[in-house]
């Protein structure tokens, strides 16, 4: 049996069935079962999932559309149940998975409140207590006694946001609704989500596609793909495996990878790192970008006066940035047998987004190319949310 705020997985498997018959009667739908000609075939949106998580962690779930994430939040939240293995889920859980879900479009705000506190386990005193905080937070106090059928899909997230922070749950599941609303909404609402991760006593499972905001709040992470589980860990080194596994697959439709030379002088491995030293392919403003590098030669004896080059590319392949240790008055690398060096890089991001790392190793007097890498390691640039993210130019109203 799980404690409070724990998360035991065992297993775990979820088929929906798809039906491929389309009948528009009753009539139509039973002579097809009788005559068993409707067709229908099961999907497996989860499989075999095994997972632990302990209470007071926070757990983010990433993965591509249809990976299987917000399947796996409503096993969690009990709204589905496994069609094999085991979910076991420890104490109260609030859940903010669908705007307007446990929301009664006749009922006010006010009494809406009331029939989700009940539903949590708590009673009308107690809800009485909390729903003045909670249209306080929600912004909402003007409207709790309108019926939640006149609120906008921004006002629904905040009074279902609000209420599922409020009750203080064993365990909270949020999945992307936080993308709905104004920036200045979404951050009072990490600031409290962040404020619930250092109480330390209540479990987050947090799906988004915003990987800052991830990587802002979340201390472990599980990378769904294909309804399995890809990687488990710390955040940092599976956002990292994940955009690039996501990055390679962009350039591979756009910028052309290549890597060429006479491979006298070589790369035999490159780790790229962040500044605390861990492997990563993102990187934040003002954050150093650490391209770690062992070289080989085959040549006899010293090969001195190696030039290391660096570009940096747009996905599609157009330069950017790119210069050299001679260009920059830095020492040139000398080689026997093996040597590593480490080549490290200040950015000033002014466009966060997808880039392609490309390095190269030549000896310009001799006039050769040892090993070029070109737009072969794919990095994600990041920057705080702007505001506003847009600024309006013009707008017109003609009649014609």
């Amino acid at each position: 049996m799980a404690s409070r705020g724990e998360i035991v997985m065992s297993g775990a498997g979820l088929d929906y069935r798809l039906y491929h018959d389309r009948t528009v009667t009753l009539r139509e739908t039973m002579m097809n079962l009788l005559n068993r000609r409707t067709r229908r075939e099961l999907f497996t949106a989860l499989d075999g999932v095994d997972l632990q998580v302990s209470p007071g962690e926070t757990l983010a779930v990433i993965g591509a559309n249809g990976a299987g994430k917000s399947t796996f939040l409503k096993l969690l939240a009990g709204i589905y149940r496994p069609s094999r293995g085991t979910v076991e889920v420890g104490g109260r859980t609030a859940s903010l998975l669908d705007l307007g879900v446990g929301f009664h479009p006749d009922l006010t705000g006010e009494e809406n409140l009331m029939l989700n506190g009940s539903l949590l386990g708590l009673g009308r005193k107690e809800m009485a207590v909390l729903a003045p905080g909670i249209a306080e937070f929600a912004e909402l106090t003007r409207f709790m006694d309108t019926p939640v059928k006149y609120y906008s899909a921004g006002m629904f997230m905040r009074l279902g946001f609000s209420l599922a922070t409020a009750v203080e749950p064993d365990m909270l599941l949020i999945d992307e609704v936080l993308a709905v609303g104004d920036a200045r909404f979404q951050e009072k609402c990490y600031g409290r989500i962040r404020d619930i991760r250092e109480s330390g006593d209540r479990t987050i499972v947090f799906v988004s596609h915003d990987m800052e905001a991830v990587e802002r709040l979340c201390d472990r992470a599980v990378w769904l793909a294909d309804g399995r589980v890809r990687m488990d860990g710390p955040v940092d080194r599976v956002l990292s495996e994940y955009l690039t596994g996501v990055q390679v697959r962009h350039s591979a439709a756009s910028a052309e990878s290549r890597e060429w030379g006479s491979m006298e002088v070589r790369f035999e491995s490159v780790t790229l790192r962040n500044s605390a030293g861990l492997p990563s392919r993102s990187f934040r403003k003002g954050e150093t970008l650490v391209v770690d590098a062992l070289v080989s030669s085959v040549l006899p004896g010293r090969v001195e006066g190696i030039v290391f080059g660096f570009s940096l590319h747009r996905p599609d392949g157009e330069p950017i940035i790119g210069t050299n240790n001679l260009e920059m008055n830095r020492p040139l690398l000398t080689v026997e047998g093996e040597a590593r060096y480490r080549l490290e890089i200040d950015l000033d991001v002014r466009e966060p987004g997808a880039y392609v790392l490309g390095l190269a190793l030549t000896d310009p007097t001799a006039g050769k190319d040892y090993h070029w890498q070109e737009c072969f390691h794919p990095v994600t640039l990041l920057d705080e949310r702007r505001e506003p993210p847009l600024l309006l130019g013009r707008a017109d109203w003609k009649e014609c």
